[in-house]
C-alpha cells in the first residue's frame, strides 16, 4: 500500500510539474489590451442617450503610440462625457496618464462629428508586432515567424474585449482603425502574403463580431502616386516594405468596406520612426477624417 501510494504521489508530482511547465510556457491572453489599462480615467457611466459608437483600434508601436500625455493640453488630457475606453473590464473616461496613440485625437474629433452620440475605443495593440498575431487561426508557430508568438493571441483579445463590453452594454461596432506593417516589411515574403492576411482577420472579424458592415480603416506610409513613382533602394533591413505598402493599398479595390489613406511624414521622436505628441494628434485627426468621409457618402 506504501509502494503504491508513493507511485502514485510521484506520477501526480511529475504530471503536475509538466502541466505547470507548460501553463507558463503559454502565452498570456489579454496583452493586447494592456495600455489601455494606463489610459483609463476612472469609471465611467454607460451613456442613455443617443447611439453608442464603438471603435477598435489595433495594430502595432504607432497605434499604441509614444505621444506624451503630460504634453497634452485640454480637452485631450480630461474626461469627456460622451468618450468611453473599455479598460480594467469595463468602460472608464479616456484620459492618458504615460503615452497615447491616435484614439485620443480621434475620439475627441468624432464626438463633435456626432454631437449627439457617444464614442467607444476598443484598442489591442502592441509595439513590433506582425499582422499574423492577429490572424483568426492563431498558432504560436506562425507568429512565431516574426517572433511574436510570447505575446499571444490578439485576434482572441480582439473578440474577447468585444465580447465582454456587450455584456455590459449595447453599442454598434462602427469602424476598425489600423496601423500595423512595419514589421512585415521585413521579410519579402511576409510583406507578399500582406493582403491576404489583412482579407483574412478582417472578414473573420466581421463574421466572428457579428459586424458584417463595419468599416476599416488603413493608415499607410505611401500615397498611390508615391508608392509608383518610387525608385530608390529598398532598405536593407525593410525588404518587404513594397509588398506591404501596395496591400494596404490596393486593400480598398480587394476587400469590401475598406478605406486607405496616407498619412505621409508625421512628426516623430528622436528614433524617425516612432510619431511624438503632436504627431499621434495628427495622426487621430487624419483616421476621424477617413471615418467621417466614409460615412458622409
Amino acid at each position: 500500500m506504501k509502494t503504491q501510494l508513493i507511485l502514485f504521489l510521484t506520477v501526480f508530482i511529475g504530471f503536475h510539474s509538466r502541466a505547470t511547465a507548460e501553463e507558463a510556457k503559454a502565452p498570456r491572453q489579454g496583452q493586447g489590451y494592456n495600455q489601455t489599462n494606463t489610459m483609463g480615467g476612472g469609471v465611467a457611466p454607460i451613456p442613455e442617450s443617443g447611439k453608442f459608437r464603438v471603435f477598435i483600434l489595433a495594430g502595432q508601436s504607432n497605434m499604441t503610440g509614444s505621444g506624451q500625455a503630460k504634453e497634452l493640453k485640454p480637452p485631450h488630457n480630461q474626461p469627456h462625457d460622451r468618450i468611453r475606453l473599455w479598460a480594467k473590464g469595463r468602460w472608464e473616461y479616456l484620459v492618458p496618464k504615460k503615452s497615447f496613440g491616435p484614439g485620443v485625437a480621434m475620439a475627441h474629433q468624432l464626438a463633435e462629428y456626432w454631437p449627439d452620440d457617444t464614442i467607444g475605443i476598443i484598442k489591442v495593440a502592441i509595439g513590433g508586432t506582425g499582422i499574423l498575431s492577429f490572424q483568426p487561426d492563431w498558432t504560436r508557430e506562425s507568429a512565431d515567424r516574426t517572433a511574436d508568438g510570447r505575446k499571444g493571441n490578439l485576434y482572441r483579445d480582439i473578440t474577447d474585449a468585444v465580447k465582454g463590453a456587450r455584456k455590459v452594454s449595447d453599442f454598434e461596432l462602427a469602424g476598425f482603425a489600423w496601423k500595423q506593417g512595419g514589421k512585415d516589411m521585413k521579410s519579402v515574403q511576409l510583406g507578399n502574403e500582406y493582403l491576404a492576411n489583412f482579407e483574412k482577420m478582417i472578414t473573420t472579424l466581421r463574421d466572428d463580431l457579428e459586424a458584417p458592415e463595419i468599416p476599416a480603416v488603413i493608415a499607410t506610409m505611401l500615397t498611390r502616386e508615391e508608392y509608383e513613382n518610387y525608385d530608390g533602394p529598398t532598405s536593407k533591413s525593410r525588404p518587404g516594405a513594397p509588398g506591404v505598402i501596395k496591400a494596404q493599398l490596393d486593400a480598398p479595390d480587394k476587400i469590401p468596406r475598406v478605406v486607405t489613406f496616407s498619412h505621409g511624414k508625421l512628426p516623430c521622436r528622436p528614433d524617425g520612426i516612432h510619431f511624438n505628441t503632436e504627431g499621434q494628434l495628427k495622426l487621430g485627426r487624419m483616421y476621424a477624417d477617413a471615418v467621417e468621409e466614409y460615412y458622409a457618402d
